[in-house]
């Protein structure tokens, strides 16, 4: 029996379109991704690999592979240790009515 192809980002798009509920959840686990995905980018551009990064902070290098790979989302201390590793601060920021964002002053 031969495997049907599939378009999993139209099956989601169709999803999203018929049911709100999950496309909001969709939007928030998408968000968590894309952070991951843009600290990836930036531990790449400073070439630093995960097992420089995992020893400058204290965790297994399997950890830092897990977490790029999408398949474990850390503590928040362990996503601060992440951050700090690749000497990177975050900052809150709260969108306005017309979803711009402002900078929050401490």
């Amino acid at each position: 029996m031969p495997f049907e192809k599939v378009n999993i980002k139209q099956i989601i798009n169709e999803k999203k379109q018929r049911d709100p509920e999950f496309a909001k959840a969709y939007s928030e686990v998408e968000k968590e991704y894309d952070l991951v995905r843009q600290i990836v980018r930036i531990r790449k551009a400073k070439r630093i690999t995960q097992r420089e990064l995992a020893l400058k902070v204290g965790i297994h290098q399997q950890v830092i592979s897990r977490f790029e790979r999408e398949k474990h989302i850390p503590t928040l201390t362990g996503f601060l240790k992440i951050l700090n590793g690749l000497d990177l601060d975050l900052n809150l920021v709260e969108k306005d009515k017309n979803e711009k964002q402002q900078q929050i002053s401490p």
